[in-house]
């Protein structure tokens, strides 16, 4: 059986680094995070100067971050049997938090307010660079512990009885799907050493109708780094759906996987459509809610529902990563588009204020940042930043560190 058939694979060889010892990204564990600097890239991963926010901007965030999960969380709740998301309908709904582990992206405005333009809620990565690598940065050592302890708590929280055997799965041709997978089993194994965890290929995975095994133990809990809208299709050679199978084992309680199957309803970008053309007048959401959603996710239209828009236009793929497929358009063009079909959504454009960053080269890059603010169970704790040259940060963009004012 093997799993994560349909990823396109993306192998890098491990490189050393030679920067100058006053550079910070020096001291990053290449164990850790391998992906810094490949012969084929122009710039390393990191860039050699970070990025500011204060105390009060970082609070602010994290308060909208945690209302607006909320508001998505039991929007997921009432939606997930519309005709939209008919082809999830065999996805049972477990849990009352939708996503355990989840990564909300955000741009700040011309007027420096942060503005939610998308949520991972299934298999969310920066994680090595968020809770260790930006702390490389900063020597917040208190800081680092704290939300590594939190971190490990996710999986901790999920277990019942005496079911306590962890299994942490990536394709290990997939390098950073592999390191992040790495991290939070080692993060696991740090905290809460007492615990039974193991970190495997997910083509080592075994299904059967009673539960998921790794090399003849049955798996309690499964954290899966492999995304539900290809996990729905992944075969065994002799054309068994195994993914399904695994999804299925979910919904009979025999075995937990991390984060939950119905968290791709809370990433998928209709959601954000649904929730700024929803009436509120009898009082679905809190008034703290319904502000938090006008006032931060831009107003977004589904393909069926177009009409003309002033100013510009961001079209996304319904389930894109990495900025992929993503364009930008005039609002006057939306007529000319072909809405046959519902693979889109069409988000009004942010315009984003510059900011400069130095790469470990040596180049000063004039660019924009997306944040991240990744939520445990709902609950916002540690950061991350992607900085690019292009309004729509994509896959080639820089991490750039993050330091708190």
């Amino acid at each position: 059986m093997k799993l994560g058939m349909n990823i396109p694979f993306k192998t890098q060889a491990k490189t050393e680094v030679k920067v100058d010892k006053n550079n910070w990204v020096n001291d990053i564990d290449r164990d850790i995070i391998p992906y810094i600097k490949e012969p084929e890239w122009k710039y390393s991963y990191p860039t050699k100067t970070a990025i500011s926010i204060s105390k009060e901007e970082k609070e602010i965030a994290e308060h909208q971050a945690r209302v607006i999960f909320n508001a998505m969380n039991k929007t997921v709740k009432c939606v997930r049997n519309l005709p939209e998301f008919e082809k999830f309908n065999f996805i049972a709904s477990k849990f009352d938090c939708t996503a355990h582990l989840a990564r909300m992206d955000f741009v700040k405005d011309i007027y420096n307010n942060f503005k939610l333009v998308e949520i991972n809620a299934d298999t969310p990565c920066a994680i090595p660079e968020t809770f260790y690598g930006n702390f490389v940065y900063t020597k917040d050592k208190i800081t680092e512990q704290c939300v590594n302890g939190e971190l490990a708590s996710v999986f901790t929280q999920l277990r019942t009885n005496n079911k306590n055997f962890f299994v942490f799965a990536a394709n290990k041709e997939y390098q950073e799907d592999w390191y992040n997978a790495k991290y939070l089993h080692e993060n696991l194994k740090r905290c809460c050493p007492e615990l039974k965890s193991e970190l495997v290929s997910l083509s080592d995975l075994e299904i059967f109708d009673d539960g998921v095994y790794f090399s003849g133990k049955k798996i309690d809990i499964l954290y899966r780094l492999h995304p539900v809208e290809m996990l729905m299709e992944d075969v065994s050679d002799d054309e068994y759906p195994v993914g399904r199978k695994l999804i299925e084992l979910h919904n009979e309680g025999k075995v937990v996987l991390v984060n939950s199957p119905e968290s791709i309803i809370m990433q998928d970008k209709r959601l954000f459509a649904m929730m700024t053309n929803f009436n509120n007048r009898f009082g679905f959401y809190t008034r703290e809610e319904w502000r938090t959603i006008i006032s931060m996710i831009p107003y977004t239209m589904m393909a069926t529902e177009l009409k003309q828009m002033s100013g510009n236009v961001i079209v996304k793929p319904i389930y894109g990563r990495e900025g992929s497929d993503i364009t930008i358009i005039d609002g006057f063009d939306i007529a000319k588009i072909d809405n046959s079909h519902d693979e889109y959504i069409y988000q009004v454009y942010i315009n984003q204020p510059t900011v400069e960053a130095e790469t470990v080269e040596g180049d000063k890059l004039t660019g924009y940042v997306t944040y991240s603010v990744f939520l445990l169970n709902g609950e916002p704790t540690a950061w991350y930043a992607r900085f690019s040259p292009k309004e729509i940060c994509d896959e080639e963009a820089l991490w750039i560190p993050i330091e708190f004012k």
